[in-house]
């Protein structure tokens, strides 16, 4: 999941002929659905999948509020922009004081939910570019507080994270100095980590800051780089990066 860049929405609706349409004009921008007929299967959805979109349908579910809200607490998917259906006015300002960004109403006008839903994809993507992680394995130099130093490699990274191969335990909260070069660029990036989680067996997570504004954006210009790579071949279309 983490290395994909294709971005992804959930729709939850009982109304197939809504699935139907919100999934072909998502298909046509470049963005895969997953739907579901109620609210719990949506929140089962959200603890293992990232999403760049929500869609609900306020005329056929009993209740919004909670998958609104698992929503906003999930760590992946809680800045998912909010579509809501809802056929009368009060609904859809219902849907717009829980969270929604933006209403539709029913019956439904495709031409003005796909102008919406063009608008509304910069956003999802660049969401989607904020949140990548690029598997990819680098090798990198590791130097503790007391001066050890240890030859690592990535199993993948992110702007300001990374996963990595170590041979030594590391302890949960320690501060390293992280070195490594970003291939093609020729760039040697230096940072601060912390490490947020170790599973005793030579893997651990770090969060990462870079010592300087210079070594942050090359990092962001290659992982971007790396993401619309990803994007093209999920897609099976070239399309560049938007301005």
């Amino acid at each position: 999941m983490s290395n994909t860049a294709e971005i992804k929405a959930l729709l939850v609706t009982h109304d197939h002929e809504m699935v139907v349409m919100f999934s072909d004009l998502f298909r046509e921008i470049g963005v895969a659905v997953q739907s579901y007929g109620d609210v719990s299967g949506a929140e089962l959805g959200l603890r293992v999948v990232r999403f760049e979109a929500l869609v609900l349908d306020f005329d056929t579910l009993n209740t919004t509020l909670p998958i609104i809200k698992s929503l906003r607490d999930s760590h992946s998917s809680k800045n998912a922009l909010v579509f809501a259906v809802a056929s009368d006015s009060h609904a859809r300002q219902r849907a717009l004081e829980q969270g929604a960004n933006f209403a539709f109403e029913r019956p439904f006008q495709p031409t003005r939910i796909k102008e919406v839903l063009h608008t509304a994809y910069g956003l999802m993507l660049r969401e989607r570019r904020r949140y990548f992680r690029h598997s990819v394995r680098l090798s990198v130099r590791l130097r503790r507080n007391c001066g050890t130093e240890l030859q690592c490699t990535t199993m993948n990274i992110s702007r300001n994270g990374m996963a990595v191969s170590t041979p030594s335990v590391l302890d949960l909260g320690e501060t390293l100095e992280v070195v490594f070069t970003l291939p093609d660029v020729s760039c040697v990036v230096t940072a601060e980590a912390t490490v947020v989680w170790e599973d005793k067996h030579g893997k651990a997570g770090l969060n990462f800051h870079c010592a300087s504004l210079e070594h942050q954006n090359r990092l962001v210009g290659w992982l971007d780089a790396q993401f619309f790579r990803h994007l093209n071949s999920e897609q099976g279309t070239p399309s560049p990066p938007p301005a």
